[in-house]
Formats: C-alpha cells, structure tokens, sequence
C-alpha cells in the first residue's frame, strides 16, 4: 500500500500525536509499504519522508498550545499534482478539523480517505461549545470518510455519524516502545527521582505538580517513615517555564531539576533513573502515550483521572490515579511510593507487561487491516455510483 498520513501540528514539537504517526509511518515502512507524511512548516534537511505544506503559528487557546496551519493556493496545487503522480492508497488524516490546512487537502483530495479523532475538548463553556462544532464537523466528515478512529472512548462522545456516515472504530494509538521496555534501571539512589515529561503548560498540570513538590519539601505531605525527600525532574518546556525556575529557586536545586524538551535517548535516560513518573494533566486527553513509554520503561507513573488517561491505567493502574488538579493527592501517592516496598515493584512489573499492547510493532496489523477495509468501502461505493 501507499499511505499518506496528514499532520495538523509541528512534525518536531513534542507531542503524542507526532510520535503516533511517525512510528505508525516507519512500522508501515518496515513491512514494505510506501510512506508520506504531509506536515506544515518550512522544509527541513531532516525531513526524509514527509513533505511540508503551508506555514503555522503557535497559538495558546484554553491552557495549551497548537498550531494554525494554512496552505496558499499555488502551494496546494503543487502538493496534489505531486500526490496525483504518487498515487497513494490511502490518505490518513489526523485531527482533520484542525484549522487550516488538513481541511484545506481534504476538501480537494480524493480517494479513500480515513482520519483518527484524538480530540478529546477542556470542560467549562469552552469545551461545550467545541462539542457542539466537533458534532456538527463530524457529521459532514463522517458522511465522506472511508474509515474513521477514535483513540479511546473519550472522542466518541462528540462523533456523529448519522445514517450513511461510517461508524468510528476504537484503535489507541502506537509507538514505538521497544527502545523503553528494553531499558535497565540504575540501581535506586538515596533521594528518589520523581520524573515529568511535557510541554510546560495549564493544561497539563504543571501547577499542580509544582504544589505537590512544594508540599513534599514543607512535609505537609508527610513521608513514610525512614523516605529521603524526592527530587523532582521537570523535563519540557513551554509557557510555565519561569514557573518552574522559580519553584526551583525557591525550593533548591537539591529538590527541583529543570531539563529542556529531551530527545528519545534522553527520555531514556531520565526514566532509567526515575523511581517514579508523573503525568499530572487537568483535561484534554484522549489518550497517554507517556503513560505507556513510562510505564514500558519499568517506571510506575502517577497520573491524574482525565478522560484519557483512565484509558490507559486500567486494572491494577487505577490505583496509580489522582483526582486532576489535586496537588495534595499527587503529592500523597508520590509519598506512599516512595518508601521501595513491594507495591512499587509489583506496579513497575505490571507496567512493563500492561505497556506492550501499545507498542507498534505488536498493533500493527491492525492498521493495515484497518487500511484494508476502507479501500474496499471506497470501492463498493464507487461502484455504486
């Protein structure tokens, strides 16, 4: 097959969604099918394999960043000559609502054309007004898809595809896990590392991580008996970073570490040598893909109950969730881990194994299958024409 995948965001900002994609891209690669990514921005000597379409800016709206991406028209006639003499299979959009440029291509493309909705919106009149506009988009795109994925159930809420639109389908996302679930932990240190990884803003909680350190250091969070004061890695960067610096200057550099954005190998390294993992986002989460790198990497990682990331920590995970926005539960489930008894053991042995379903190289299959049966939908309805 020849497969395009459409991205709304910055290909080389951290995210979920760019990792999903580029690891979905090289699986599909590694088991012989031709791969393309379509991503905004200027070209880059790096970009093997993707091409750049349109320009973006960074926009904040409602405790986060994305982008605004738009493509001029002689740019767009470019891109779908070159797509028309490539002829791909399958054109895969990812968050295709996002303004401006993935609706801009799917208006003019056709073909069999499928997207993954990883859109999960913030509570409040905001989040009810984007629930009402996904509603209504998504009947429209429903109505003219080949095939259609939800990343978890949270997406679903706001899906409609009326009569003759296709039905969603649940498929989480993948990545590549195998660099984390082959990770060997350092041997425990003397002050235990409690370890964040993300972009530094509202709404993923770094304020709330932030009242969990300072409740720690303060002991108003009380620690087990015989349990050295954690150190807190914060490695992102974003909106709140002088937050962070200044949490640190406060509290010491002895109980707050800062790291900019790390690369994978990085990320390796920082979670090699963490006790424990924190993913403190508020809303907006449809999923958790650091959930399931931390967790793969053999380290237990405290999260917050948002919609997504209760996808992820199921089973015996539950217990590793905190209410969001609560930084003194944070803080009393960093505390009751990190004395070293068995309970963290038994949760770094149940991660690794829980963490494998969402490797890439074991979902595959599904993709392709996926692929498959959107070709043949499109076909049908083609021939009924």
């Amino acid at each position: 097959m020849r497969i395009v995948q459409v991205c709304p965001y910055d290909p080389d900002r951290h995210g979920g969604v760019q990792r999903h994609m580029h690891a979905l891209a090289a699986a599909l690669a590694a088991r012989g099918h031709d791969t393309l990514i379509i991503a905004p921005g200027a070209a880059r000597p790096t970009d093997a394999g993707m091409w750049r379409l349109g320009g973006m800016r960074s926009v904040a709206f409602a405790g986060t960043r994305f982008e605004l991406t738009w493509a001029a028209e002689g740019e767009l006639r470019n891109v779908l000559a070159e797509l028309g003499r490539w002829q791909p299979d399958v054109v895969h959009f990812h968050t295709p609502w996002d303004p401006l440029m993935p609706w801009q291509l799917f208006r003019r493309l056709g073909g069999t054309r499928v997207a993954t909705f990883h859109d999960t919106p913030p509570p409040g009149v905001t989040g009810a007004a984007l629930r009402n506009l996904f509603k209504l988009l998504s009947r429209y795109l429903l109505a003219r898809l080949d095939g259609a994925i939800a990343v978890s159930e949270a997406p679903l809420a706001h899906l409609r595809p009326g009569t003759s639109g296709v039905q969603p389908v649940v498929l989480p996302p993948v990545t590549d896990l195998s660099p984390f679930l082959m990770l060997h932990k350092a041997p425990a240190r003397q002050r235990p590392d409690v370890l964040f990884i993300g972009r530094l803003e509202p709404r993923k909680g770094v304020q709330v991580l932030l009242d969990a350190a300072d409740r720690l250091a303060s002991g108003a969070v009380a620690r087990p008996g015989g349990a050295a004061k954690p150190r807190f890695v914060v490695a992102g960067d974003g909106d709140l970073r002088d937050a962070v610096l200044a949490a640190q200057r406060r509290l010491g550099r002895d109980s707050i570490e800062f790291v900019m954005t790390p690369s994978e190998a990085e990320q390796c390294h920082l979670l090699s040598q963490a006790t424990l993992a924190v993913s403190p986002a508020l809303y907006g989460e449809s999923f958790g893909i650091v959930l399931a790198e931390a967790l793969a990497s053999g380290t237990p990682v405290i999260a917050a109950g948002n919609a997504g990331y209760r996808t992820v920590l199921t089973g015996r995970g539950a217990g590793l969730l905190v209410p969001p926005g609560d930084g003194a539960a944070l803080g009393a489930r960093i505390a009751a881990l990190l004395d070293g008894g068995p309970e963290r053991q038994a949760l770094a042995d149940w991660g690794r194994a829980h963490a494998r379903q969402y490797d890439v190289a074991q979902r595959i299959g599904d993709f392709e299958a996926f692929y498959r049966c959107a070709m043949a939908r499109h076909a049908r309805s083609k021939a009924e024409r």
